[in-house]
């Protein structure tokens, strides 16, 4: 037998065998995302819900964002093996539909969130306008046409341009990141803002997330629009489990939008009357 036959026999077998070990570890984490993250997903929500009442506008981007994560989550297509192989962003099933529409909107609201975060530490005067909640209801409501546009771009074949839209976040996370620390640390007067670590915080998470979790799939996709794919097989697959993990990581950015644990525990309604409570008894007390 013909050694070179003997060896794409091995490689064709290690390539079905990493496959089905990649499918599974892809159903183990679907699971876990739908799980865990789904309820995590849905507090988070309600907890911005309650951020918004008092008009701040980060809390509706947020909950965009998180809102981007039920999407993916829910259109998630189910590994199948090969069949998993073959599906890509110009899949016309409405699950992979689903699901890709809600990475590409996690990313702009990724932007978003950004943008409102440096522009709070930059432009003091952008509170008086842009951070009423009825206006900040609005643009986000524009906001979620950019999926849209995206999306047509990988349906209609034109896969570099989609992979550059996707990739222009890259450039201003990293300006928004950068110029909050220039204004909040490294200025003679820093911007007089409250909470400032939590600020540089939410755009140290923001930038990690998607050059560790959304980078990957945007450069395989870029790769394989170039006929790239063969030189980069395991970062396809590495990016398709990376994916999966935004839904468990993007409620811990809520963190960052409260005063700490009282708020999260007053978002619960045994703790709130509990509060209430303790604060009208308080006010028998002084009278």
């Amino acid at each position: 037998m013909d050694t070179t036959t003997i060896l794409d026999g091995n490689n064709t077998a290690l390539q079905n065998n990493g496959t089905i070990s990649v499918d599974r570890i892809q159903e183990i984490i679907r699971w876990i995302t739908f799980a865990v993250g789904l309820p995590g997903i849905g507090f988070s929500i309600y907890l911005m819900g309650m951020q918004a009442k008092t008009g701040k506008a980060a809390p509706i981007y947020l909950i965009s964002l998180l809102a981007s994560d039920i999407f993916s989550i829910l259109g998630r297509p189910k590994a199948s093996g090969e069949n998993a192989q073959k599906s890509n962003i110009q899949s016309t099933d409405i699950s992979s539909l689903i699901f890709y529409f809600g990475i590409i909107s996690n990313i702009v609201f990724m932007v978003c969130v950004a943008q409102e975060r440096y522009l709070l530490v930059t432009c003091p005067q952008y509170n008086a306008f842009c951070m009423k909640l009825k206006q900040s209801s609005m643009i986000s409501l524009a906001v979620w046409a950019a999926p849209f546009a995206i999306l047509f771009l990988a349906y209609q074949g034109y896969i570099v341009l989609f992979s550059i839209a996707l990739l222009l976040p890259l450039p201003f996370l990293v300006f928004f990141f950068l110029d909050t620390f220039r204004a909040l640390w490294c200025t003679r007067r820093p911007a007089a803002v409250t909470n400032r670590n939590k600020i540089l915080g939410m755009q140290v998470v923001i930038l990690s997330n998607y050059s560790m979790l959304y980078l990957p799939f945007i450069l395989n996709t870029l790769f394989k629009a170039l006929s790239l794919s063969s030189y980069v097989y395991y970062l396809g697959l590495v990016s398709d489990l990376l994916l999966y993990l935004g839904p468990l990581v993007d409620p811990f950015l809520s963190i960052f939008l409260t005063n700490g644990i009282g708020d999260i525990l007053k978002a619960f309604p045994c703790c709130a009357r509990t509060n209430t409570q303790e604060e009208t008894d308080s006010v028998n007390t002084d009278t």
